[in-house]
């Protein structure tokens, strides 16, 4: 996945063709090199929808700190959550339960933060009311 004119049009198009109000972006600091990509054409492509949250998705170190200031109680949905993480065979594979027991220390330490068993933590780019 590379930052082109192609993506940035593509996205363009189905933020229009199914009129966005809220992106979920890859962070901007994620160190993997698709994940950079789709993240910084999210930011120019979206620039217009109103809402707009950034999340980590893997257990890479970054030399940017992912600032994470928006939290959803997650606690009904971890299963859900879990066969989603599941979905990903190759990621499954390559690491077995490590990923699974990564993300839910993550979701727990997140939740524990704001007084639930599990959240989910998003950076917000923007967030408009109207």
């Amino acid at each position: 996945m590379e930052f082109t004119d192609a993506l940035n049009i593509e996205i363009l198009r189905l933020v229009d063709c199914h009129s966005i109000d809220l992106v979920y972006a890859h962070w901007v600091g994620d160190i993997h090199h698709d994940h950079q990509a789709v993240a910084r054409a999210s930011l120019h492509s979206c620039r217009h929808v109103p809402r707009m949250l950034m999340y980590r998705s893997n257990w890479y170190h970054s030399n940017l700190d992912f600032r994470g200031n928006f939290y959803v109680d997650i606690t009904d949905f971890w299963t859900l959550k879990e066969q989603a993480i599941r979905a990903h065979v190759s990621e499954m594979n390559r690491t077995g339960e490590k990923w699974i027991q990564f993300f839910k220390n993550e979701a727990g330490n997140a939740g524990q933060r704001i007084g639930v068993k599990y959240a989910e933590v998003f950076e917000v780019v923007k967030w408009l009311e109207s």
